[in-house]
């Protein structure tokens, strides 16, 4: 809503929220010089006359309608505020009225592939266009990946057996409607198909494979390890679980057999070099007979036990993920019943200090809310403490390729807030922080079946440190790297980010809106998390949040004054550090279309900002960059200038930017300039492209491009910092 010349009160805006109601809203409230204000906003009927000893009328002459977000007349910034909350909005000196610029970067969701919302003047926030990745190759199927935020393109492969289509690739797939034809697949004997693609029907050497119908199983006989090929077979017997893509599965049928005495427990071990799946029945090829089934994404070592069953013929149905040879394992155990601990209130008993050797099956069923990926469901085990002590759980596999999924739960247990932390098993424990008496639930499951231990050790409750909690942690301080420390910290901070790790706490102060952007740093050979949340820390007041390996950062523009949280996290809980860069809000700055094309044309960012662009609107390439693929002559660039009148420590970061962005920072006064030694970046992941340099004084070009010929729209933040 634009406002007129002081007078008759208009519309009062309400009151910005607090910075938790403001992370739960969809955008943040931006207005005039100043984005966010946490005052009362007032506006009046254009015909009053109170304007005010200060006051003047807008000129005759003033500026004609050349910027297309010019309104009304105004003499002061608080007339021109537009009640869209992704507007910048002020009084224009230059012309006397109000200016109010859309930053399409307060709407965005966070979501890739339903596309960049967009700020349209006068609306607001508005869906963009779904992205698409129709490259316009009908050989090439695109397909839309939120977790690297870009197109992945594979070979047409209609029916999905992992070979391309002979029309697009020669001398593969010659069926693309049966995944039981390919150039992957064994020539069957005396099939009368060309089942491999060659031309050729029947050929010598051509395959016989065993096992493929119930009217002739394998037959294995009782306990033993034998060897199976599933080479030549196709995928003809269904099960409840399987490998990761079925079409290009291959199975087939073995007969095991019981022999006469007590009932007992069938267990049955599959282990091969590629990915793997075991199902047990009773009929052969009838699915609802199924006792029991093992597999896990990426599996190649898989368990399947049938419990109490009689003397008899049972049948084992072996898939693999591509024809291969494979160890069967067969072992007939006592007989026992499936676990009857899969609730908080069945939970099994355990003894801290003394571990467990625990079989985790494919077939249980998942009863309790986790935040941790899990295949298998979990098996509950309980612990009482009399006094408040620290507890750490632990968990490795025994036996199969699978990693143990473990939880610790409060009293109440059920809901998934009573979960008060779990970890994907590692080199760490999980571990939680003087623990009051109660009695406790350890959960237990894994990513594929496996045999694990568990073992619960107590020790002498400490005292959390400070930063263990988002109530009234230690500051940090804005533009300063901070140092950290996770070892002996729990999983703390329950803000949704990263769910598993330990973490800590840092207090943010902002005296006024700001541009926040955190580049946590750990080792190489980790993952972990940083996010920043309003004082709650939890799910619903989350600000901003990334993962993934170092350095990791995220930025949130336009947040509120006020005190914000800082999270970070690692998966393994080493030492990192944090950069919490901060400066009042901007403007962004919009790289014409088609403008900034050269050297000549660059625009000055020597005073740092926000800037946006689209290279996909320049109509030819022009610089090459040494990080660059080999074979491309020259890319379509955007081009930025910085002046360094002394050395400077200058961070770039293109998160949020939608192609394969790669940015190259050179010395003038040539052009494009000599390179400067590491500062070529590829923004292959979804973080885009990133650099964070110490340069010395003089003069620098920035070139925008994108890798290997892509081009589209970018966003860069830019911060020029003391060294």
């Amino acid at each position: 809503m634009a406002g007129g010349p002081r007078g008759t009160l208009h519309a009062v805006r309400p009151w910005l929220p607090a910075l938790a109601a403001a992370a739960a809203a969809p955008l943040l409230g931006v207005a005039c010089s100043h984005p966010v204000r946490n005052e009362l906003v007032v506006h009046y009927d254009a015909g009053a006359t109170d304007a005010g000893p200060d006051a003047r009328p807008p000129p005759a002459d003033a500026a004609p309608d050349a910027n297309p977000y010019l309104g009304g007349p105004c003499v002061d910034d608080a007339q021109c505020d537009d009640q869209i909350a992704c507007t910048y909005d002020s009084c224009d000196p230059s012309s006397y009225r109000c200016l109010n610029v859309p930053d399409s970067s307060q709407c965005q969701d966070g979501n890739y592939c339903d596309g960049q919302e967009v700020c349209v003047y006068g609306h607001g926030c508005q869906p963009g266009a779904i992205v698409s990745c129709d490259n316009g190759n009908e050989c090439q199927i695109g397909t839309c990946v939120e977790s690297t935020k870009s197109c992945a393109y594979a070979p047409r492969d209609v029916d999905q057996d992992g070979d391309p289509d002979a029309r697009c690739v020669a001398k593969h797939d010659c069926n693309d409607l049966d995944p039981d034809v390919s150039s992957l697949h064994a020539e069957v004997c005396g099939n009368g198909v060309d089942d491999n693609c060659n031309g050729l029907i029947d050929e010598q050497p051509c395959v016989s494979p065993q096992g493929v119908t119930c009217a002739s199983p394998i037959a294995l006989g009782g306990p033993g390890t034998y060897a199976v090929s599933t080479v030549g077979a196709n995928d003809t017997f269904a099960t409840s679980c399987g490998v990761s893509k079925p079409a290009a599965g291959q199975n087939v049928v073995a007969s095991v057999t019981v022999p006469p005495g007590p009932n007992v427990d069938l267990d049955v071990w599959v282990t091969g070099t590629v990915e793997v799946a075991v199902a047990v029945q009773a009929s052969c090829g009838v699915s609802s007979s199924e006792l029991a089934c093992g597999s896990g994404a990426g599996a190649t070592s898989v368990r399947a036990r049938a419990y109490d069953v009689a003397p008899g013929t049972y049948y084992v149905v072996v898939t693999t993920q591509a024809a291969s040879s494979v160890e069967v394992e067969v072992d007939t155990l006592a007989s026992s019943h499936p676990p009857v601990n899969l609730s908080c209130v069945t939970a099994q008993a355990i003894t801290p200090g003394t571990p467990l050797t625990i079989p985790v099956v494919g077939s249980l069923p998942t009863n309790l809310p986790t935040a941790c990926p899990q295949t298998t469901g979990e098996l509950t085990y309980s612990f009482a403490l009399a006094q408040t002590q620290d507890v750490r759980v632990y968990a490795s596999t025994v036996r199969g390729s699978g990693a143990p999924v473990i939880g610790l739960r409060d009293p109440g247990c059920t809901a998934a807030s009573d979960e008060l932390a779990c970890e994907k098993a590692g080199v760490i424990a999980l571990y939680q922080e003087s623990v009051p008496s109660g009695t406790y639930v350890v959960t237990l499951a894994a990513t594929s079946p496996i045999d694990a231990t568990l073992d619960v050790e107590l020790s002498a409750p400490t005292t959390p440190a400070p930063d263990q909690t988002c109530a009234a942690p230690p500051a940090v301080t804005a533009n300063q790297r901070l140092s950290f420390d996770l070892a002996n910290h729990e999983s703390a901070i329950k803000d949704g980010c990263f769910p598993s790790g330990p973490d800590a706490a840092y207090d943010l102060s902002l005296a006024r809106a700001s541009d926040v952007l955190l580049v946590e740093r750990i080792p190489q050979t980790e993952s972990g998390g940083v996010s920043l949340d309003a004082p709650a820390c939890d799910a619903a007041s989350e600000l901003a949040c990334a993962t993934g390996s170092t350095p990791i950062r995220v930025g949130r523009r336009n947040v509120p004054a006020g005190d914000a949280r800082v999270v970070v996290a690692d998966q393994v809980g080493l030492q990192g550090t944090l950069d919490v860069l901060v400066r009042d809000t901007v403007t962004p700055t919009t790289v014409p279309s088609g403008g900034a094309a050269s050297c000549a044309q660059a625009l000055d960012a020597t005073a740092g900002g926000f800037f946006v662009g689209d290279t996909s609107t320049l109509p030819t390439a022009t610089y090459q960059s040494g990080c660059d693929a080999p074979t491309v002559s020259g890319e379509k660039v955007q081009v930025l200038g910085l002046t360094l009148p002394q050395a400077a420590r200058v961070v770039l970061d293109m998160e949020g930017s939608t192609y394969t962005t790669l940015l190259d920072v050179r010395q003038r006064p040539s052009c494009p300039g000599t390179p400067v030694g590491g500062a070529c970046y590829v923004g292959f992941g979804a973080q885009k492209s990133f650099l964070d340099l110490e340069l010395t004084a003089g003069a620098y070009w920035v070139l925008v491009s994108g890798y290997n010929g892509a081009a589209g729209a970018w966003q860069m933040d830019v911060r020029v910092l003391p060294p």
